[in-house]
């Protein structure tokens, strides 16, 4: 019996972790009432993984503190984490989109480079270059500078690419939007 319940348990945590990114990206929901039954369930997920990091920053509804958690917490999941969130580079709401590229901006870092991931990844990004709103259109030329950069930093065989970490700061960067 035991061991019924203890399958049924990685199960549902395998279950609530894929539910994780989406749960982040519905904190930034235009309806405050999504947006905060999101952040709750997001807590009572960190809470059933015993994530102390992730529980720690979904308290305090820190994004940036939670887009880390979720990366260094299931590192092999960043490929997965970039398929769900270029769904949400297509949602009508501003804030998911953003949502949706700071992400992105963050898990280059920590994502095994596949040029196949890349190409998908620009595909989507290109056409938000030229959104409705000015902080979608340059989170999105900074996405798509930052992976060409690290292209470029990979084909010659080195640099440093955490230096890029904090990518909208970066003055690799910034020069385009001074």
């Amino acid at each position: 019996m035991e061991a019924v319940v203890w399958w049924q348990k990685g199960k549902m945590r395998k279950n609530v972790r894929r539910g994780l990114l989406p749960l982040l990206f519905q904190n930034s929901d235009e309806t405050s009432s999504v947006a905060e039954a999101a952040g709750e369930t997001l807590l009572a997920c960190a809470k059933f993984l015993n994530w102390q990091e992730l529980k720690h920053q979904a308290e305090k509804r820190n994004m940036v503190g939670i887009r880390e958690c979720l990366l260094q917490q299931d590192r092999k999941r960043v490929d997965k984490y970039l398929q769900q969130s270029l769904l949400y580079l297509r949602d009508s709401q501003a804030a998911m989109r953003q949502e949706a590229l700071s992400f992105i901006g963050l898990a280059w870092v920590y994502w095994d480079q596949s040029e196949e991931m890349r190409k998908k990844i620009y595909s989507v990004l290109h056409p938000l270059e030229h959104d409705s709103h000015p902080t979608i259109r340059s989170l999105a030329t900074s996405t798509i500078l930052m992976l060409r950069y690290s292209r470029q930093q990979a084909k010659s065989g080195g640099g440093r690419l955490v230096e890029l970490r904090c990518w909208p700061c970066n003055p690799l960067f910034r020069h385009k939007y001074d």
